[in-house]
């Protein structure tokens, strides 16, 4: 998963585009603590996924694939599949690359340097049978299109996935343990005068462009500081909040924040996040359900879309 909250990370990274260079570090280590904290979101698209898809792709292409986490979670959960990983930062590949040699996936990962914004579908050998776009396409410039070229990349029948940040992100306890009163409500606050998190909500899109049944899944990342990997996470957000948020909040609140990012890094702190995220899973229909005719796949697809 290109994941977030690194999405407030990911304003930066544009996952298909590539970060700004100066943050490639300090980014792919946030991108990999969060695909951490978000495992159970991820384990719950690829289940999802399997559901709709009914047999074991062969072809996956990952749209904004970032350090790698989609990409290889995606050649462990089918290993039959050959994965297309795309992005349009070279350093971000890179780590990809590693990432699933140290997986042992190694030979069934191509990577492409390509901006989801131009022609990526020409990178690809044929028609695949899985699409995975993880917090991505909100940064692209025209998500129709973009959606357009990935129903036209996918086989009848084929799948895709949407994951996006949705909801309030929530700290508990509201003053992150400083005792300033409603501290996380403020930064919660201040990140979203700015922008941030970018949201989605693809329902009506995906629809529009022609996939269904589109099947919608509301979650949640969570994070605690009671664990090691949970602490960091959260210890790497609020410094990354702490710098873009330097003119929106008042000096007690910076320095509250401090304390708070002293208290992880020490592992004295036991603060926990949550982060609303939903997963949405489109089918391109098959010939036959595009044309009315029905049949057991057309009704298999309406049950699996009825009650979403």
């Amino acid at each position: 998963m290109t994941s977030t909250n690194a999405h407030h990370a990911h304003a930066h990274a544009r996952p298909g585009h590539g970060p700004a260079p100066e943050h490639d570090t300090d980014l792919a280590e946030l991108l990999d603590l969060d695909a951490a904290q978000g495992a159970p979101v991820l384990a719950a698209a690829l289940d999802a996924a399997s559901v709709a898809l009914g047999a074991a792709p062969g072809a996956v292409v990952d749209l904004g694939a970032g350090t790698g986490t989609g990409t290889v979670a995606l050649a462990t959960r089918f290993p039959g599949a050959r994965l297309h990983g795309l992005d349009a930062s070279p350093a971000m590949l890179e780590r990809l690359g590693a990432a699933a040699a140290a997986a042992q996936v190694g030979d069934r990962v191509q990577t492409h340097l390509v901006d989801l914004d131009g022609d990526w579908p020409a990178v690809l050998p044929g028609a695949v049978d899985l699409a995975w776009a993880a917090l991505s396409l909100h940064h692209v410039s025209d998500p129709a299109e973009v959606l357009h070229q990935v129903f036209g990349a996918l086989r009848p029948g084929g799948v895709l996935v949407v994951i996006e940040m949705t909801g309030a992100t929530t700290y508990d306890p509201a003053d992150l343990g400083t005792g300033r009163d409603r501290l996380g409500e403020r930064l919660v606050g201040a990140l979203a005068a700015r922008g941030y998190p970018a949201t989605g909500e693809w329902t009506s899109a995906l629809t529009a462009a022609g996939f269904a049944p589109v099947e919608r899944h509301d979650t949640a990342l969570t994070a605690s500081a009671r664990t090691p990997e949970g602490a960091r996470y959260l210890a790497r957000q609020l410094t990354m909040h702490r710098a873009r948020l330097e003119e929106d909040l008042s000096a007690d609140d910076r320095a509250a924040l401090d304390a708070t990012i002293a208290l992880l890094d020490a592992g004295t702190s036991e603060l926990a996040l949550s982060s609303g995220r939903t997963i949405w899973i489109a089918t391109r229909p098959r010939d036959d359900e595009r044309s009315g005719t029905g049949g057991p796949v057309a009704e298999g697809a309406r049950e699996r879309g009825a009650g979403r």
